[in-house]
């Protein structure tokens, strides 16, 4: 369908059921707390899920909706039309071989950063990531690589556009501080940030462009309980820095 299509074609009934999809975070949601989140009857949403687990996108235990892997496959043309995209897949791959971690491509939108990919680390401290799952850029160590990309004053714009909040005690939410702290992301290369989305956790993150301008960044999260902060910098960061450097050569290819 093209941009000039009539409005007499819109799929409300499709909007709707991708609404559904969209309310999920990776928690487990009752009928009524589907409803609430996107806003419609509970009679409405319990037609969706129904639909949605019928087709194995989302499992029904204990009074319970949970999304299922086969969401994954909603990706594959996205996927499939991107090269750079699946080239990620491989370069984190030998990522994750390399350091042990769980390491994740990530995406800017707007004011949040969108996990694309993930390759997952397979020793009892890894770090479980949940693809498809938008996460605030200001706080995390994803969005303050990419927004050190940000030419002019980007990033004081998109910060002065975003609804800052404490998800820790340790959260920066004030301008001035992440702009700090995106600037020393600039500086060195990489961005670092322990506790501030999430307690117990920290990652250090590296950004780079696609093709087309759009922002991404390859990210090595861990728990940490793991190890000493300087031992994880040290450990991540060279065969990090190869990773991003691989992934931009590349798109370089790609380019020509």
């Amino acid at each position: 369908m093209d941009a000039g299509s009539p409005r007499n074609e819109y799929v409300q009934a499709f909007e709707r059921g991708l609404a559904v999809i969209s309310g999920f975070d990776g928690s487990p949601l009752t009928l009524s707390e589907v409803a609430e989140r996107v806003g419609m009857p509970p009679a409405a949403a319990r037609r969706y899920l129904g639909t949605l687990t019928e087709l194995g996108y989302f499992t029904h235990r204990d009074g319970r909706f949970s999304a299922q892997a086969k969401l994954l496959e909603l990706s594959d043309p996205y996927l499939a039309a991107n090269d750079p995209t699946l080239r990620a897949q491989s370069v984190l791959e030998e990522l994750t071989g390399r350091i042990n971690e769980t390491t994740t491509l990530t995406l800017l939108q707007g004011d949040e950063v969108l996990n694309v990919l993930d390759v997952q680390a397979t020793h009892e401290l890894a770090i479980r990531v949940e693809r498809g799952r938008l996460l605030p850029a200001y706080c995390t160590a994803m969005g303050r690589a990419m927004l050190s990309l940000m030419p002019g004053d980007g990033a004081t714009r998109l910060l002065g556009e975003t609804q800052r909040e404490p998800h820790t005690k340790h959260t920066l939410t004030e301008p001035e501080q992440i702009l700090k702290q995106i600037e020393l992301a600039r500086t060195r290369g990489y961005a670092f940030v322990e506790e501030e989305h999430t307690a117990g956790i920290r990652t250090m993150s590296m950004a780079f462009q696609f093709p087309r301008g759009q922002l991404a960044a390859f990210s090595a999260p861990t728990p940490t309980a793991r190890e000493p902060r300087k031992e994880y910098l040290a450990r991540v960061e060279g065969p990090l820095r190869e990773a991003v450097r691989s992934m931009s050569g590349s798109i370089e290819v790609s380019r020509r």
